[in-house]
């Protein structure tokens, strides 16, 4: 008897916890949505002002996210492969953009594109005599963005290609095709899902990235004010309903994007 009572009141207790975490979840979310109104939604969206972050946002996350899986698909592929003396410190180094405040990751990009290798010959003046600048420019946020979901896209597609079955590329390359053959033909295919899951993923995390954009891009309303900014930017104002609606914004996209990354992960299990 003891021991049924026991157990009953230790679910209850852990299911009370659940409860109460995701109710202040949905408390959260749902506070901000009811406040900000559709009607006030509806109009900041097709506002000149939100449409414009808007556009911004979805473009430079894109961008970025497409440039991350370009660079990380090879990376996290010869990452999972590796298995020299150095894994460790290598694994090291690539968990930094995961583990730094993306604030002090924008101050350390900043640093290297205005500052190094000096000051009056820096990487950034190097690229404004080609006519193109990185710092405080729209280009600065994609770089910004890359920064900082570049950790996320190795640590996802490392895990996928691991978890393939290593007896079907050592088939492949006894039937007499090549390494490029069989990392095409057999193993992409294999993490198509992940690929997938991890686009959605990335692309939402780039979209609500603020710290180290608006450290590298700066805030300049009408050039860099990506959503995140552009909420910055309406509370400095005191443009409550605009940021809630901004917000709103965000977190719809959120919540469509971890739908999808869970549909897609549940289908791969």
């Amino acid at each position: 008897m003891t021991q049924v009572l026991s157990n009953r009141l230790f679910w209850i207790w852990s299911v009370g916890m659940l409860v109460v975490y995701v109710g202040a979840i949905l408390i959260v979310v749902v506070a901000c949505l009811v406040y900000a109104g559709v009607g006030n939604i509806a109009a900041a969206i097709v506002s000149e002002e939100m449409s414009h972050s808007t556009r911004l946002s979805v473009a430079t996350a894109t961008v970025s996210t497409l440039l991350s899986l370009a660079i990380g698909i090879p990376a996290s592929y010869a990452l999972a492969q590796y298995r020299g003396q150095f894994k460790n410190i290598v694994d090291t180094l690539l968990d930094l953009p995961i583990v730094m405040p993306p604030i002090a990751l924008g101050v350390a990009l900043l640093v290297f594109f205005s500052q190094f290798p000096s000051q009056n010959a820096s990487v950034d003046k190097w690229l404004q005599s080609l006519g193109k600048p990185i710092v405080f420019e729209v280009p600065a946020i994609v770089v910004a963005q890359f920064a900082v979901i570049s950790g996320y896209t190795l640590r996802i597609l490392k895990a996928a290609f691991e978890s393939q079955d290593p007896r079907l590329r050592d088939v492949a390359r006894t039937l007499g095709l090549s390494r490029w053959q069989t990392f095409i033909w057999i193993e992409l295919p294999l993490s198509a899902n992940s690929l997938i899951a991890a686009m959605i993923l990335l692309w939402a995390r780039a979209m609500g990235e603020f710290g180290a954009t608006v450290i590298l891009a700066g805030a300049t309303p009408g050039k860099t004010d990506v959503l995140p900014i552009a909420i910055f930017l309406f509370l400095n104002r005191a443009e409550i309903d605009k940021a809630l609606a901004a917000s709103a914004v965000l977190i719809i996209v959120a919540v469509t994007a971890l739908f999808l990354f869970r549909q897609l992960v549940q289908k791969r299990l």
